[in-house]
């Protein structure tokens, strides 16, 4: 039984709170965005933290899955793999497609409008029943395809995909520990690749490309936990120091946007994301380790992926009940002090709603799911 590490967990929480932030004040509110921008781009900068999910994710899953997969890739072993992973991410999604439909309908009650128009047609509703929301083949894999009904749920189309492969990519870098320094320099400088010959930045790969970007760096996740399972770093570096300067790394990048080099910044944060997950992983008495092993945190972590799911739905019921009951554009007329107290108030609500999808939905659907056709 592999040994939980809690701080990444409170990680997961963090990383899902700043999205949430980026999305609120850089697509629903754009008062909100220029305001935190007037200080610092830190929050303009969110969505790299989308890369940090899928670097923590191939640290995670190689954490829980490299005994299963280390010898070889058995059938049965990874049908469980597979459908535990399918059970932990497609009953949520699922549910928060179902109140994207009742969305719709609302739209038309409510407002008089076309419901199941524009990217909420019924192409992308099958796409998104089926995970495939990221991949319209009408369009060239190169171009941004509006397939999202619930936006961030493109991440889980193609970690899917990763998912498919990841024990036979664990399998082989698993028995290969001479060269990782190489894999991961090689992974790295393909994500630089990628981002200079896509669409200079990590924010626009999304669709086919996104592929491409999700499985390098789930690449640089099993050999940051490679790296961390040996411990031959910890001879050599300060833990708190190491996690101190890969912190102040973290926030250097997010702090400025890079316009005319955008695809450099986003690639640079890259290992700081790595150096983080190292240095939080071991468990000591550093002010870091406490404040992310409090019980606040941890939980933070724990319904992440309900926060992570949810606030995209919660920004389109809120525009429609707004422009419903104010006939205006949410946030047109705000002041910065407005903008910015709906931030506040968006993410309590958030919270909230997270805190109830976890309880009833996540959790419950997942057990259900494992308990009727695994018989865990």
């Amino acid at each position: 039984m592999h040994k939980h590490i809690k701080s990444l967990t409170s990680l997961r929480g963090i990383a899902a709170l700043i999205i949430v932030v980026h999305h609120f004040s850089y697509s629903t509110l754009p008062k909100a965005g220029s305001t935190l921008s007037a200080y610092s781009d830190f929050f303009r900068n969110g969505y790299l933290w989308v890369d940090f999910f899928f670097i923590l994710s191939g640290f995670i899953m190689t954490h829980v899955y490299t005994e299963n997969f280390y010898s070889k890739v058995s059938l049965d072993k990874y049908r469980s793999y597979l459908f535990s992973r399918f059970a932990r991410i497609y009953p949520l999604h699922i549910f928060m497609l179902l109140l994207f439909v009742g969305l719709e309908i609302a739209k038309t009650l409510l407002l008089n409008t076309f419901a199941f128009t524009g990217k909420f047609n019924f192409t992308a509703l099958f796409a998104n029943i089926f995970l495939l929301q990221a991949f319209d083949l009408r369009c060239p894999p190169l171009l941004w395809c509006n397939t999202y009904w619930n936006e961030p749920a493109w991440s889980i189309s193609v970690e899917f995909v990763i998912y498919c492969i990841f024990p036979f990519l664990l399998f082989i870098l698993l028995k290969n520990n001479k060269n990782d320094f190489i894999v991961y320099s090689c992974s790295l400088l393909s994500i630089l690749l990628l981002i200079t010959f896509t669409r200079g930045n990590l924010d626009s790969i999304v669709g086919i490309p996104s592929i491409a970007r999700c499985g390098l760096e789930c690449v640089l996740g099993i050999i940051t936990y490679k790296v961390y399972r040996r411990g031959n770093y910890k001879k050599y570096f300060n833990l708190n120091l190491l996690t101190i300067i890969a912190i102040a790394w973290i926030i250097m990048i997010m702090n400025y946007y890079w316009h005319p080099f955008q695809n450099f910044h986003d690639w640079l944060i890259l290992p700081a994301f790595s150096l983080v997950i190292l240095g939080v992983s071991f468990n000591n008495n550093s002010v870091i380790s406490k404040f992310l092993n409090s019980q606040l945190m941890l939980y933070l972590g724990t319904i992440s992926y309900s926060i992570y799911m949810v606030h995209w739905f919660v920004q389109e019921l809120l525009k429609i009940l707004w422009l419903y009951n104010f006939h205006e554009v949410f946030g047109r007329t705000f002041t910065n002090y407005q903008a910015l107290t709906s931030l506040g108030l968006f993410l309590m609500i958030v919270l909230l709603t997270a805190s109830l999808t976890y309880r009833f939905i996540e959790v419950p659907a997942r057990n259900y799911l494992k308990s009727t056709i695994m018989g865990k």
